[in-house]
C-alpha cells in the first residue's frame, strides 16, 4: 500500500473528513469500505490496483460497513 495521498477522483467519497490527511496505508478498512460501498469503475479500478485482493476478501468476510447488495456482489466476483 502506498504512502501517497488518495487521488483527486476520490475525495467526492470523503466530504465528511478531511480528506487531505488521508493515507491508504494508514486507513485501508476505512478507505476501501468506502469506496466499495460508494465508488464508480474508475474508484473500484484504482481500489483493485492499490490492495491486495486477499486483504479484500478478508474485509468483505469480516466489515459491517458494507451493505449488503455489495457484500453479496464482491463475494461472488472475489471468490
Amino acid at each position: 500500500m502506498e504512502k501517497k495521498e488518495l487521488p483527486e477522483m476520490l475525495r467526492k467519497y470523503f466530504w465528511d473528513c478531511s480528506f487531505e490527511g488521508l493515507r491508504l496505508a494508514q486507513y485501508p478498512i476505512f478507505i476501501s469500505e468506502r469506496i466499495l460501498n460508494l465508488g464508480d469503475m474508475d474508484s473500484l479500478r484504482w481500489l483493485f490496483s492499490k490492495i491486495d485482493k486477499e486483504f479484500l476478501i478478508d474485509l468483505v468476510n469480516k466489515s459491517r460497513n458494507l451493505n449488503k447488495k455489495t457484500k453479496n456482489y464482491l463475494k461472488l466476483m472475489l471468490c
